[in-house]
């Protein structure tokens, strides 16, 4: 587990608290970080996304805004698109909305 623990505080060290302009982009996952899938319906049928072990969500990035309060701002979530431009997007969003450990998912070809 790539975890430990800092002032009583869980952190995942491939996700920091760093400000929306340092976003981080992760090809490899902690256990506990939950991916999102933010492209559209019909990417995601067109090429499933392979999460491994992880929680995957598919929230695509037009409704993901909306969707923000069902979320622990508490947990790690890696978003995910094929370029990581929108994924970047939505990270800053989500950083504005008070979710401190958010990065971008680059899924291994």
């Amino acid at each position: 587990m790539h975890q430990f623990v800092l002032e009583d505080v869980i952190i995942c060290p491939s996700i920091s608290n760093s400000s929306s302009a340092d976003i981080e982009t992760i090809s490899e996952p902690c256990v506990d970080d939950i991916i999102i899938d933010i492209r559209h319906p019909a990417e995601v049928d067109a090429r499933p996304l392979n999460p491994g072990k992880n929680k995957l969500l598919a929230l695509p990035f037009f409704n993901l805004e909306q969707q923000l309060g069902q979320l622990d701002k508490n947990l790690c979530y890696l978003l995910y698109c094929e370029k990581g431009i929108m994924s970047r997007l939505q990270a800053i969003l989500m950083r504005e909305k008070g979710f401190n450990r958010v990065g971008i998912f680059s899924a291994k070809i």
